[in-house]
């Protein structure tokens, strides 16, 4: 503390004689002489200001858009290219071992010799000149194979799926006729001739099923089916939509006419019974004055066989 005290007197000692040196000495005959202070300048400059802007022109920034958009595609149209040969190179191989396999019998040896060369020969070319083809020379190429190939997948389907759609249009059938055949309740107002009617058309749409089936059995697996699946479901719509309607008819209503008479004659029977009961009522009383009289007619004639 005392060092600091120290310090700070001596620091004041030297601001006040910089005061008293500062102070003008006084001219020959004790007058203060002054000196006079020199006058300021100033100098006008125009400045000039120039605004700078870093952001791109509407001209340039549509440029670079444009050349992001080219540059988008560019990779788009690689990536399709790129995968387009992967399809077409599946299909290839996958086809192959279809055709030696599962796929065998809806080919003749013949057509399935030639396929099989036609896929060789894409593989090579996708090894070759393939791999650096365009995208709309791939896809030809794949839908080439596929003129062969789509046709053998369709009569797998309509040979696996058609037997099995024949068994059930012929299991509707017989549940139709069987119903239209029926004794029930529940069908005796419907009309016999619209049940005869569907059995006619079940015994008719049973022959053309039957038929069907016999042409699917003898039929060659490599030619095109007898019939599609699609025909086949539409005559087991065609026989639903006819049958249904019929069996599902809504018994009548009673009239209000017969609903009238058969109060009447509801009450007619009333009034009868009432008779009846009345009648019988009559009978009784008439039987107990009966006996009440013959009880007396006896009194009297025992009191005068006592007398």
């Amino acid at each position: 503390k005392d060092e600091a005290k120290k310090d700070e007197s001596k620091k004041e000692e030297e601001k006040k004689e910089e005061a008293a040196t500062d102070k003008e000495p006084k001219a020959e005959g004790g007058a203060e002489k002054k000196e006079k202070k020199p006058k300021k300048k100033y100098h006008r400059t125009e400045l000039k200001i120039a605004s700078s802007n870093l952001a791109l022109s509407a001209d340039d920034y549509k440029i670079l858009e444009q050349i992001e958009a080219e540059m988008s595609n560019t990779d788009r149209l690689v990536l399709e290219t790129q995968a387009l040969r992967n399809d077409l190179e599946q299909y290839v191989l996958e086809m192959r071992g279809k055709v030696r396999g599962e796929l065998k019998s809806y080919l003749s040896p013949e057509a399935s010799t030639k396929f099989l060369e036609e896929l060789q020969n894409a593989e090579y070319w996708i090894e070759d000149e393939g791999w650096d083809a365009q995208k709309s020379t791939l896809k030809k190429k794949l839908n080439e194979l596929k003129v062969t190939g789509d046709p053998i997948f369709q009569r797998q389907y309509e040979y696996t799926n058609g037997t099995e759609l024949i068994n059930r249009l012929k299991t509707t059938i017989g549940k139709y006729r069987q119903l239209a055949s029926s004794k029930d309740e529940k069908y005796a107002h419907i009309e016999s001739k619209d049940m005869e009617s569907i059995v006619t058309k079940c015994n008719d749409f049973d022959n053309w099923a039957t038929d069907m089936a016999v042409k699917f059995g003898n039929a060659k697996r490599y030619e095109n089916p007898p019939i599609l699946c699609s025909a086949i479901k539409a005559k087991q719509k065609e026989l639903v939509d006819f049958a249904q309607p019929i069996l599902s008819k809504p018994k009548p209503q009673p009239k209000k006419e017969e609903k009238k008479e058969e109060a009447k004659e509801e009450g007619k029977k009333e009034e009868a019974k009432k008779e009846e009961a009345k009648a019988d009522g009559d009978k009784m009383e008439e039987e107990k004055s009966g006996e009440e009289k013959s009880g007396e007619e006896a009194k009297k004639e025992e009191e005068m066989d006592l007398d």
